[in-house]
């Protein structure tokens, strides 16, 4: 009877209509221009709290950037804290002449919704907060919080969930929805991701006497094939995961010399810099990686004493790993089931969501749960189904008053 009445709450239209401004807000953070950046979209999401007489806190990350923080109380009393989490960034939309349709034109075409964050992630930004108000309107009394957290630079360092959890907006939460799209899977795990930068010194010398100097370049040359054989031996040693498949650690920039300018094909360069995107596995910690990518740098100079070679972490988030069993898992596949007629899938997220920190920092629980083709984010013609928005925002009801439970004996 409860979740019924929060569902019959559900006003689509204005769900889809409000999609259709988020996605046709730009928000895509660019550092050299004041104006690209989250703001616009962060307004929109809350100016509609404050309509919908919510008092959500706006806290500045850095210039233009802001979060977005907003607690719907349970009228049945104590309870549990439940979070629902959606970025308002976005990446670059690229060319446009790899789109059929404006990336922020946020067109309605056959049921699809087209535009740059259309699934990533602003399709399950706007489920939830419909979702929210739904239950806000039903006045079903259960107990505990809902919390919306709308944070920014998801697609960058994550320091828009950094912030927010250093702040105190984390505390007492008890689980997570992320509501990536995970193209209708029930997420219960995801990969970590762990971004080194790896520096190689050298000493600058006439590329016709390479022995009257030491080449930074062919010492990180020598580096890299030793990691990308580790990874071949991680492979082996850890297997597959059953929702995640392997782990990669995969160099994705390299660069000699550092500064000054472009290299001379006559000169060896004395420093070089290589990045590495290194994307783990539940069963290995981020500091075992590290470790065994100093002992490679360590039997390198053993051989080439010459060689100096430095490591830098830039970003670690961890792989995330919940049991199906736990109460929010339960809480999502029982709205899906009753939203579609049919058990969800249990899967994994290929990459790292804001549910990676809220989980290193504060070890809450997370599950991943949105609408959306979980491979068609930063593709252009990015889309999502309608359908598809409007049944994630009735499973997130669903979960959430299951989760947080109904006081029955509540007065209404």
């Amino acid at each position: 009877m409860w979740i019924e009445q929060a569902l019959q709450q559900l006003d689509c239209s204005a769900l889809i209509a409000f999609l259709r401004q988020l996605v046709a807000t730009p928000s895509v953070y660019q550092s050299d221009r004041p104006d690209a950046n989250e703001e616009a979209a962060a307004r929109l999401v809350a100016q509609q709290l404050q309509v919908w007489g919510c008092s959500p806190t706006w806290q500045l990350v850095a210039p233009g950037r802001p979060n977005v923080i907003a607690d719907l109380e349970g009228p049945g009393g104590p309870g549990r804290c439940l979070l629902f989490a959606g970025h308002t960034d976005v990446v670059t939309p690229g060319e446009r002449s790899a789109w059929r349709f404006d990336p922020f034109g946020a067109e309605l075409v056959a049921g699809r919704l087209y535009g740059r964050g259309a699934a990533d992630m602003k399709g399950g930004l706007a489920a939830m907060l419909f979702a929210a108000r739904a239950i806000q309107l039903s006045a079903v009394p259960f107990r505990g919080r809902i919390r919306l957290a709308v944070p920014v630079d998801e697609e960058g360092m994550m320091l828009g969930i950094k912030a927010l959890i250093a702040a105190g907006y984390a505390d007492g939460v008890d689980a997570a929805i992320i509501c990536e799209p995970e193209e209708r899977e029930v997420c219960i795990t995801q990969k970590g991701a762990l971004r080194l930068r790896l520096l190689s010194y050298g000493r600058i010398a006439h590329g016709a006497m390479p022995y009257m100097g030491v080449n930074a370049l062919s010492g990180m040359v020598q580096l890299l094939e030793r990691l990308l054989r580790l990874e071949t031996r991680l492979k082996q040693q850890y297997g597959r995961h059953p929702l995640l498949g392997e782990l990669h650690i995969t160099p994705t920039v390299l660069r000699a010399p550092l500064d000054g300018d472009a290299g001379q094909i006559n000169c060896l360069p004395g420093q070089c810099d290589a990045y590495l995107d290194i994307r783990s596995l539940p069963a290995i910690s981020h500091a075992d990686i590290v470790a065994a990518i100093r002992y490679e740098i360590d039997a390198l100079r053993t051989e080439h004493p010459a060689y100096v070679f430095d490591l830098e972490i830039l970003d670690d988030r961890p792989a995330t790993e919940i049991a199906a069993e736990h109460p929010v898992v339960q809480a999502v596949l029982a709205g899906h089931r009753q939203v579609y007629g049919c058990p969800a899938v249990l899967g994994g997220v290929p990459g790292a969501t804001d549910g990676t920190i809220l989980w290193r920092d504060r070890e809450i629980p997370v599950v991943v749960y949105g609408p959306g083709d979980k491979y068609i984010p930063h593709q252009p013609d990015e889309f999502v189904e309608v359908d598809e928005v409007i049944r994630a925002a009735q499973v997130y009801i669903i979960a959430a008053l299951t989760y947080l439970e109904v006081n029955d004996s509540s007065q209404m």
